[in-house]
């Protein structure tokens, strides 16, 4: 690697980040070899270091999101990026370490779509039980004034009432747990209070 290599933006490459936790095999702490033992108290396997003792106790990422509702009406974003690329999801993305849920979804709702949004309420809170890798918290939330636009994220956006939702394009089961929940708590009608 040359000396400015370090310097240049690295695009994430998501088959291999998709291979953590599960293909760790040295420790990030000493860079000792990782091997499965029984830990105590609660006797489960996991990966821990042969020569520092480190754990690695392996938990979901955090995602936080908006569901931005307008005149009865949800937006959503074609995804412009793996995983994924061309199917419909909401903004939203990682919580950063430090970084609050609400403030995420403020922040990658900005980044994803140009819209700096009023959270209303939490809807919920979604798992993937086929896909453990990430809890995803979705808030109600009203636009501001800035309508949608594009990013590197973002190659489409559009806002869809309930019955015009592409079901079969969603990119996630979480966005569509979440969507399936909107379109309940809303009665069909999507309304968020002004």
């Amino acid at each position: 690697m040359m000396a400015d290599d370090h310097d240049r933006p690295v695009e994430p490459r998501h088959a291999i980040q998709h291979q953590y936790p599960a293909n760790v095999r040295f420790c990030a702490l000493c860079g000792g070899a990782m091997e499965l033992r029984t830990v105590l108290p609660d006797r489960k396997r996991l990966k821990v270091c042969s020569r520092c003792g480190f754990i690695d106790f392996q938990s979901p990422k955090l995602v936080a999101g908006c569901l931005v509702i307008e005149a009865g009406r949800v937006l959503l974003l074609r995804r412009a990026i793996p995983p994924r690329l061309g199917y419909w999801t909401f903004p939203g993305g990682y919580v950063d370490l430090g970084e609050m849920p609400e403030p995420a979804a403020l922040r990658e709702t900005v980044e994803e779509v140009g819209m700096n949004v009023a959270i209303e309420r939490l809807l919920g809170v979604y798992a993937d039980p086929q896909n453990p890798s990430a809890a995803v918290v979705v808030y109600l939330a009203r636009p501001g004034r800035e309508r949608p636009g594009l990013s590197d994220e973002a190659s489409e956006v559009r806002y869809f009432g309930p019955g015009e939702i592409p079901w079969d394009q969603i990119a996630f089961r979480t966005t569509d747990a979440a969507l399936r929940d909107w379109v309940a708590y809303a009665g069909g009608a999507g309304q968020v209070s002004s």
